[in-house]
C-alpha cells in the first residue's frame, strides 16, 4: 500500500506519494499540475506520450493535459495542484509559461512538504488570512523555481513608514485588527500583488500580515483583562477570535500563561 500525505487549501493542494502507485488517465479542467519526483522513477504518460521522470527532474502540465503516472515500491513523488488564474499572480500577464520539464532539488522540496505540513496541522482554517498565508509561501516557492529568475525575490525591502501605501495598510489593520481581513484587501491596499505584499510587509514588521493581527489581538486581549470585568469568552468574541478555544489556545502559547491566570497575576 502507498502512503499518501496531502494538504487541501482552496486555490491549491499538495500531494506526497511513497511506494507503490498507479492512477489511470485523466484531466484537470481547472488546475495546473507539478509532478517531483523526489526518489526513485515516476513512469509519466503526458498527451499518449511516455515520459521517464527521474528524481529531480519535475512535469509542468496544463489544465486539461491528460496525464497518468506509476511508481514502484522504492519510489516517491510530490504533487501541487494550482487553480487556473493562481499559478503565476502577475508574471503570466506578461507571457511567464514554464518549460514542461524542469529541474528540482528533490532533498529540499521533501523538507519543504514536511514544513508544509507542519504549518498545515498547525493552521486555524477559521482564521482566513492564516490559510492565505500558507496557499502564498507555496506559490512564492513554486513561482521562483518556474520564473528561473527569482520572481518570489523581487518584492521591494521597505522600512515601515517610508512607504505611503504600506503604511495605509497598517493603519488599515490597526482600525479593523478584530475583524476578518484577507491578503487581497491588505494587498490591494498596498498597491502590489499578493506574492510581493507578502515579502514587502514581513521585510518592514518583521511578521506576516497574519502574526501581525494575532499580536495586535493579544495586547487588546491583555488591556481587557487587566481593565474590565468581561468574560474570557466575551473578550475572544470581541477580539475577532472563532471561538474562547481558540483565543485561550493563541494567549497561553503566546503569553505564557493562560487568560484567566494573566487576569489574577498567577503567571
Amino acid at each position: 500500500m502507498p502512503m499518501y500525505m496531502k494538504i487541501i487549501l482552496p486555490q491549491l493542494e499538495l500531494h506526497k506519494i511513497e511506494s507503490t502507485f498507479e492512477n489511470t488517465p485523466h484531466v484537470h479542467d481547472d488546475q495546473f499540475q507539478v509532478t517531483i519526483p523526489v526518489q526513485g522513477t515516476c513512469f509519466f504518460t503526458h498527451e499518449s506520450k511516455a515520459v521517464k521522470l527521474p528524481a529531480g527532474e519535475g512535469l509542468i502540465l496544463h489544465p486539461r493535459d491528460r496525464h497518468s503516472f506509476h511508481i514502484g515500491p522504492d519510489a516517491g513523488v510530490i504533487i501541487i495542484r494550482v487553480k487556473d488564474g493562481c499559478m503565476y499572480d502577475q508574471e503570466r500577464e506578461k507571457g511567464f509559461d514554464p518549460a514542461l520539464r524542469q529541474q528540482f532539488d528533490p532533498v529540499a522540496w521533501t523538507m519543504l512538504f514536511r514544513h508544509w505540513i507542519t504549518g498545515m496541522l498547525a493552521l486555524d482554517h477559521s482564521e482566513k488570512l492564516a490559510e492565505e498565508e500558507l496557499e502564498l509561501q507555496v506559490l512564492a516557492h513554486l513561482q521562483r523555481l518556474l520564473s528561473g529568475s527569482g520572481a518570489s525575490e523581487i518584492a521591494p525591502r521597505l522600512k515601515t513608514g517610508t512607504d505611503t501605501h504600506l503604511s495605509r495598510v497598517l493603519e488599515y489593520i490597526h482600525a479593523h485588527f478584530t475583524e476578518e481581513l484577507s491578503v487581497d484587501l491588505l494587498a490591494a491596499l498596498a498597491r502590489q500583488s499578493r506574492f510581493h505584499f507578502i515579502r514587502s510587509f514581513k521585510s518592514a514588521t518583521g511578521q506576516t500580515p497574519y502574526q501581525y493581527v494575532l499580536q495586535l489581538r493579544i495586547g487588546k486581549a491583555k488591556e481587557l483583562l487587566q481593565r474590565s470585568s468581561a468574560t474570557v469568552t466575551d473578550i475572544s468574541f470581541a477580539l475577532g477570535f472563532s471561538s474562547p478555544s481558540q483565543f485561550f489556545r493563541i494567549f497561553a502559547k503566546q503569553v505564557g500563561a493562560t487568560p484567566e491566570q494573566y487576569r489574577s497575576g498567577t503567571r
